[in-house]
């Protein structure tokens, strides 16, 4: 599945941020790519107190509902999963930038963890088999 259906989607939206973070860890290993925003000025970082973050999406689908609303000059680009564990996130645990794993809006935010701790649970999942 590389898409989500109209009723996923709104099951998907209904889920706890916990819950959303496992689902969008599953989702991106099965789909091999996550999806992050991006624009005229590059991928959209946001700001959380002092710290950078960089929120992404297990769907396209999701990324663009959540641009649409809130950055609409951003739209919705591809990263392959392997570039993510390879490359993005060791250099996102070095600059200090957080990952917002899955929001959904500013009621509904996702979680926020330090890159090595999503390189962990993405290499957990993976030797897991899952």
């Amino acid at each position: 599945m590389t898409d989500v259906l109209a009723e996923e989607f709104v099951s998907i939206s209904k889920l706890q941020p916990e819950e959303r973070f496992e689902y969008a860890l599953q989702t991106m290993v099965e789909n091999e790519g996550l999806w992050g925003l991006f624009g005229e000025n590059g991928w959209l970082l946001l700001k959380a107190d002092e710290d950078a973050c960089f929120p992404v999406w297990p769907h396209e689908a999701f990324a663009k509902a959540w641009e649409k609303n809130d950055f609409p000059d951003c739209k919705p680009k591809k990263i392959d999963l392997e570039s993510w564990l390879a490359q993005w996130l060791p250099g996102m645990q070095q600059n200090g930038t957080l990952v917002l794993m899955f929001p959904l809006s500013e009621d509904e935010e996702g979680i926020m963890l330090e890159a090595e701790e999503v390189l962990d649970c993405f290499e957990e999942l993976i030797n897991s088999g899952s």
